[in-house]
């Protein structure tokens, strides 16, 4: 507790002070052998208000240490009970700094660096006794368009007063910091995170390139690894970019050699029975992840990697695995029509099959745009949580649906009995914008100032500014309700997101 100790140094502070001055007004002149006897009575005079004034900081000082230790004694008691007071000022009927500072923020916009409350993960309650208690983070696609690394090259070079250089790629110096930076703190807050790095790492020794096959620069991700990401999931339809195995076993080694844990890649069919266990305080939870295709491309001949394709045999196999090493499993389904509200027959069948296996929870991607999220109960009397995509991170597309995705939040649970929950769930929307300038090569489309935003902070001053306003006007509007505006940005979200997964500023 921060103010009281505040405050015991501010009311001892402004007691010293005062009897400091007292001291000061009293301080008595030498009095040398050869003064006239009048200077002794005056002397003695100022002798006997000393004495006076001493008693008087005498009992100062006593009813000093008296408050002292009735507020320790106050503060314990509260203490003990579990609800320690805010502030000394509660106890006083006087105003907290946190309400002044409420107040003196009204009618001012919020600072682009103060992130929402409910950006931060999963709204963890009061711990229980015994029980254990993780929160973990899930951010959707990461698309790496040639668009944003040129970005992050101007960037660099701004931060350093250099002239961007856009044709040394390989070599060249990027900074993706600053579009993370609202969504930092909640990546880094959280116990557990996890992103879908949808451009694979292929290594800067290859063509730096965009769509359709991409390489991303290292350099994004490094970024990745700074912002505290945990978990990468390496499943879906961009694995085989290289036209082989070799950008995916870059990739993979790019984040294993740092102790990390990427999901999708299996070096040879007896690793396909490896299963990726993350632990957390005592907490077991099993990842598995899938891709409905890899664009119609193929292994290389004589290539021993397995491919993760949806398969009931496949999931079937590792689901029973998983559900033997661990006390939770979790699955990241690659899968759905790309740009479609509506979730398809196959997601469908196949969220069924891994409720059925036992799937606590199913994380969603590949549509780029936001769908339908629900519990669906299993016949264990057990719950799955499940989203079916959580739409775009940060990405290139220029629709604005394409704009719209979500950080999924939850509390991981274990009770004092020892059972695994799935509690607090919560779809936090992001907004990736961007300005429209001027492209630099045939393979940028020109768009700049990149940054992900939480639909908290996103403003219609920035969405009337967003890209996006260009292309709809040779173009149909994509989000629900028409134009690029935050109006909209939410409509979209309470359409697809059911009101039990949304902070109270969206209801």
């Amino acid at each position: 507790m921060v103010l009281p100790s505040r405050f015991f140094k501010n009311f001892y502070a402004e007691k010293v002070n005062e009897i400091g001055c007292v001291y000061d007004e009293l301080r008595l002149p030498c009095c040398g052998p050869l003064r006239c006897a009048p200077l002794f009575c005056r002397r003695a005079e100022r002798t006997l208000i000393v004495k006076k004034h001493m008693k008087r900081n005498s009992i100062l000082l006593t009813a000093l240490l008296v408050i002292v230790v009735a507020t320790l004694l106050v503060y314990g008691v509260f203490s003990a009970s579990g609800t320690p007071p805010s502030d000394l000022s509660e106890m006083s009927g006087g105003a907290s700094p946190g309400a002044a500072s409420e107040i003196g923020s009204t009618g001012s916009s919020q600072a682009p660096s103060d992130l929402p409350s409910e950006s931060s993960g999963g709204a963890s309650g009061t711990v229980a006794p015994g029980e254990t208690r993780i929160s973990f983070l899930a951010c959707p696609d990461n698309i790496i368009h040639p668009s944003v690394y040129y970005d992050a090259i101007r960037k660099a070079a701004q931060a350093d007063g250099s002239t961007p250089v856009y044709t040394s790629l390989a070599t060249g110096k990027y900074d993706f910091a600053d579009m993370y930076e609202y969504v930092a703190d909640a990546i880094r807050d959280a116990d557990i995170s996890y992103v879908n790095v949808e451009t694979l790492i292929g290594g800067n020794d290859n063509k730096i390139s965009g769509y359709p096959m991409f390489n991303t620069p290292e350099q994004a991700g490094e970024q990745l690894i700074a912002l505290g990401f945990d978990i990468y999931n390496l499943a879906h339809n961009h694995m085989l970019d290289s036209n082989s195995d070799e950008y995916l076993i870059n990739c993979n080694r790019f984040f294993e050699s740092r102790g990390l844990t990427t999901l999708g890649y299996y070096k040879d069919q007896a690793d396909v029975s490896n299963i990726k266990i993350i632990e957390h305080e005592g907490v077991k939870i099993a990842f598995l992840a899938y891709t409905y295709s890899t664009n119609g491309l193929s292994l290389q001949a004589g290539s021993s990697t397995v491919i993760p394709y949806i398969s009931e045999s496949l999931i079937t196999q590792q689901m029973e695995l998983a559900k033997a090493q661990a006390d939770l499993v979790f699955v990241s389904m690659h899968w759905g029509d790309e740009d479609r509200y509506e979730v398809n027959a196959q997601q469908r069948s196949t969220a069924q099959l891994l409720v059925d296996l036992g799937a606590d929870v199913i994380i969603g991607m590949h549509p780029h745009v936001i769908q339908e999220m629900k519990w669906v109960e299993r016949e264990d009397g057990g719950r799955c949580l499940l989203t079916y995509s959580l739409g775009n991170f940060i990405s290139g597309m220029q629709d604005g649906f394409n704009m719209l995705g979500g950080m999924l939040a939850f509390d991981i649970v274990r009770s004092a009995d020892g059972t695994c929950s799935i509690e607090s769930p919560q779809f936090l929307p992001v907004v990736t914008h961007y300005t429209k300038e001027t492209a630099v090569s045939g393979d940028d489309t020109g768009h700049r100032n990149y940054k992900i935003y939480p639909l908290e902070m996103y403003t219609e001053e920035l969405a009337a500014q967003h890209g996006v306003q260009i292309w709809d006007q040779t173009h149909t509007p994509t989000l629900v309700g028409g134009a690029f505006t935050v109006e909209n940005l939410k409509r979209t979200v309470k359409t697809y997101i059911p009101a039990e997964f949304l902070a109270d500023w969206l209801q």
